[in-house]
């Protein structure tokens, strides 16, 4: 009971902050982005001004009314994704209709009336032509109908991993890919807070996809390519896949965009309820497994739908759970009971024996035995020579073990939409919300160091179209997207423990909580819409405000230590020491590591879409991308130094003469402002004029942004602010005295930094007397730019069949690329294993640079065949060369 009180009250909390959305900034795109033109005739070819064009949604029977202008062109813009019925009506011709025209999302749709002579009471009706190809835009896209997205096998009930590579020019195998596994998002499903999916549009990388649900940009901040939101398939009517866009005013990333159609309530009521299950009973064992981990899925749920006030108001909701836990093997050579038994007796007080007792092993090695003699003389240690009294030789110490855990995934999913119209259909309110949670769990070979991160997602959409006269209307959303996560502290007395990796032994002793990470995404859309002629004519906004909180002090202050081999690690003998991180001005470990990632990201658009004549259109659009400095980093009030390279000729004297720097009063990443402007072109030909055959295409700039992941883990512990000092036995004059190894009485920020390092900042912002590793990137950035192309001939057979060719190219500059930069070729050579470095100041540089270069090319075959149902059957063959290449400069 407590837990749906807890539930509620978070709803409720919820939507009483629906009110502070039209306060704050940041893209989201319409979701009544889809429309329907045409040009009105006799059926001499003449055409019919003033004619009165009425558009009627047949699910809720809102109506649209325009009239055509003089060149017989009739445009009804802003619609939403569904079924519609045409009605035309002109003085001395017989009523023209047309029945089930299918209107997909961020689609126009083309009819072509032709009104025979006579009286208005008699009517001549038409079938819509459900194969119908692309005669008003240049992209190349495919839509999945509400049917084919319910009745598809889907992997894990997952959207995007199923069915999002079913468009011409789209591969990869859509399965989970490059998420943030390790904070939650674990298997595939529709419930977690960050996966990504190996969806590969005409060649280039997944970071490069968008992803949209109801026309709100969803992609995670941190990570390029990741989705903060996958709704359920049961709460989807449309889901679309365009590998090119050539739309000024959507689409500013350069690879496929994903775009998902939630849906509405209707005239009628509606439900469902459905489920899903599967598990160990119904899998086969792999060839490496004695037996089948015990798992299990089940899925379940429902949805409703209906009116709340007919004709005008509706509304639609769902919730659906998932119960799960995932079969994972994990074969690691672990320690034996022997060897633990040893340590704990005879070495009581060494921290190998407290991570033995707080951290065991989940099972017992079967076989691959090797005694304490042999790992000695396979993993030579640096405290010579072995001394065979601290641990007997042929004491058997490591074995191979196949351990089999159940790490639970259980998610929840909730989620409500409302749609009103007044004013006869001309304005337009939609509301929609999202609520995801999950517990993933993460699997480990020593079950206390196993945990269940929670996560949690939430989604709010507002969108307003307001017309002003047949001819100009606004639309105007706002939108709010916010994920969060926390990884718990491993139970007992583990938080006092460091982090240990013996040599030799599988998983070692590691843990990163308790930390927590918020990533909020506001977003604003404002556009103008005015239909001059055979102009559509689009001018806009989009405001992106992100933001990317991290509290990893738990994570960043526990130190790291690794061990030779596991006799090291028995006795406290560590061969290196990373961390904890120092405070340099306090000269102790630091107390609060909790960074701030602020981002500001506009766009202006111009868009035209000219409908040249009865067969061309025309897509013209420009669009300017302002990532301002990129973003601003601090640690609570103090902004963060990045390294900077200095004054030289080449790129080696910069990085010898480089130093720590703060940009900016406010902790900027990049001095420049990074902006260009994007310009658009596409067309659509429609050969007959009749929309059975159509060649379309185009050519379009994008500015691929920059995940903020991408540099930012590489500077959270930048000097001289912070200082993450490294030892290593290996370096000269270093003893076991120098290290810092034991446990902590106060948990992770209790940890004691190595003894005799002076934190003393150098002239180049380094710290006297140890080389620590740091973080930058270019101080003058060029941001990734991408150039798109694509051409495609469409062709449709009888009533319910497409067949299409299309071309795919790309052309990729100015890329992020980042590398260790403080090294040389021959370094390692030259001083026997040892390197030197350009600056004497600092360990490794991860420093990033814009000097990537990609391109690709993309050939595609496809058929489509939609049945009457509303359900269809795609088949694609996709051929692609990808020939990259990196410069370095």
């Amino acid at each position: 009971m407590r837990e749906t009180k807890g539930v509620l009250f978070s709803w409720a909390k919820s939507l009483s902050l629906l009110a502070l959305f039209f306060i704050v900034t940041l893209p989201a795109l319409s979701q009544y982005s889809s429309g329907i033109e045409g040009t009105v005739t006799d059926q001499s070819g003449a055409v019919i001004p003033s004619a009165q064009v009425t558009i009627t949604n047949q699910d809720t029977q809102v109506k649209q009314i325009a009239v055509s202008n003089t060149q017989g062109f009739v445009q009804i813009l802003h619609l939403a994704p569904g079924r519609y019925h045409a009605t035309v009506v002109a003085t001395g011709f017989s009523t023209w209709e047309q029945k089930d025209i299918d209107i997909e999302g961020s689609d126009v749709r083309t009819m072509y009336p032709k009104l025979s002579v006579g009286a208005i009471q008699s009517t001549v009706e038409v079938t819509a032509n459900s194969s119908a190809v692309e005669t008003t835009s240049g992209t190349i896209s495919r839509v999945l109908e509400q049917q084919t997205v319910e009745s598809a096998p889907l992997v894990g009930e997952n959207l995007y991993a199923s069915v999002a590579t079913l468009a011409p020019g789209v591969t990869g195998l859509g399965g989970s890919f490059g998420g943030a596994s390790g904070s939650g998002s674990q298997g595939t499903n529709s419930f977690n807070a960050e996966p990504g999916f190996q969806i590969i549009g005409a060649g280039q990388r997944q970071e490069a996809n968008e992803y949209q649900v109801d026309g709100t940009s969803v992609n995670g901040n941190s990570r390029d390519g990741i989705v903060n939101l996958t709704p359920e398939p049961d709460t989807v009517a449309q889901m679309k896949i365009s590998t090119d866009i050539f739309s000024a005013d959507k689409g500013r990333q350069s690879g496929a965009l994903i775009e998902v159609f939630t849906k509405p309530g209707t005239n009628q009521f509606h439900g469902d309820l459905s489920e899903f299950y599967t598990g160990s009973t119904l899998t086969a064992r792999t060839e490496f497994q004695s037996k089948v981990p015990r798992y299990l899925r089940n899925d379940f749920g429902g949805s409703v739908g209906g009116p709340i006030f007919k004709n005008k108001t509706f509304f639609f909701g769902s919730l659906f759970w998932s119960k799960s836990s995932q079969g994972v093997t994990l074969t690691q050579t672990m320690e034996t009971p022997e060897f633990v038994t040893y340590v704990t007796s005879h070495h009581s007080n060494s921290l190998a024996a407290a991570f033995f007792k707080g951290a065991p092993a989940g099972g017992v090695p079967t076989s691959g035995f090797q005694t304490v003699s042999q790992i000695e003389q396979s993993l030579v240690s640096p405290y010579i020579p072995p001394d065979n009294s601290v641990l007997p030789g042929n004491l058997v110490a490591l074995g191979n073990v196949s351990i089999n855990q159940s790490p639970i995934n259980n998610g929840f999913q909730g989620h409500v939409r409302i749609d009103h119209n007044f004013h006869d259909g001309n304005d337009k309110l939609f509301y929609s919300l999202f609520r995801n949670t999950t517990q993933g769990g993460v699997a480990n070979p020593r079950p206390n160091l196993a945990y269940v991160s929670p996560n949690a997602t939430w989604y709010h959409k507002v969108d307003y179209i307001h017309t002003f006269s047949a001819r100009l209307l606004n639309e105007v959303s706002v939108s709010y997207v916010r994920a969060d996560g926390t990884q718990p502290a491993a139970p007992n007395d583990l938080p006092n423990l460091p982090n240990a990796y013996p040599g030799g032994l599988g998983g070692g002793f590691s843990s990163w909580g308790p930390s927590g990470w918020v990533h909020n995404n506001w977003n604003w859309h404002d556009v103008l819409t005015y239909v001059q002629g055979s102009h559509n004519i689009r001018i806009g906004i989009d405001v992106d405000r992100q933001q990317d909180l991290d509290n990893f002090t738990a994570g960043l202050d526990r130190p790291s230590f690794s061990f030779t081999n596991i006799v090291d690690f028995a006795v406290d003998r560590p061969a290196s020491q990373s961390g904890p991180i120092v405070d340099v001005a306090a000269g102790s470990t630091a107390k609060s590591l909790y960074s701030r990632v602020l981002m500001l990201q506009t766009a202006p658009f111009l868009q035209d879409d000219w409908k040249v004549n009865k067969k061309l259109t025309l897509n013209l659009g420009l669009r300017w991308d302002y990532f301002g400095h990129l973003g601003t980093v601090s640690y609570g009030p103090n902004p963060l130094a990045l390294f900077t390279p200095g004054t030289g000729s080449t790129q080696e004297d910069k990085i010898a003469n480089g130093s720590m720097l703060v940009r900016g009063a406010n902790g900027q990443v990049v001095n420049n402002t990074l902006w260009r402007f994007a310009p658009r072109i596409g067309f659509a030909y429609d050969v007959f004029g009749n929309g059975s055959t159509a060649i379309h295409g185009g050519w379009g700039l994008y500015n691929n942004k920059i995940g903020d992941l991408s540099y930012v883990d590489g500077i959270r512990t930048n000097p001289p602010q912070f200082a993450n000092p490294s030892i290593s036995i290996y370096n000269a004059g270093t003893t076991l005295s120098n290290f810092s190894y034991g446990a902590s009485t106060s948990g992770p920020t209790g940890f004691a930094p190595p003894p005799g390092i002076s934190y003393q900042v150098d002239a180049h912002g380094g710290l006297v007397g140890t080389r620590i590793g740091v973080g930058g990137l270019q101080s003058n950035l060029i941001s990734p730019e991408v150039q798109d192309w694509s051409v495609g001939i469409q062709r449709s057979i009888g009533n319910s069949v497409v067949i299409e060719a299309d071309y795919f190219g790309t052309s990729s500059r100015h890329l992020y690329f980042q590398t260790d930069a403080n090294r040389y070729a021959g370094d390692l050579i030259q001083h026997n294993g040892t390197l030197s470095r350009l600056n004497p100041s600092f360990g490794a540089v991860t420093y990033g640079q814009s000097i990537g270069i990609a391109n690709a090319e993309v050939g595609a075959l496809a058929i489509s065949k939609r049945f009457t149902r509303g359900w269809s059957v795609h088949a694609i063959y996709n051929r692609s060369t990808t020939p990259a290449a990196t410069t370095m400069g």
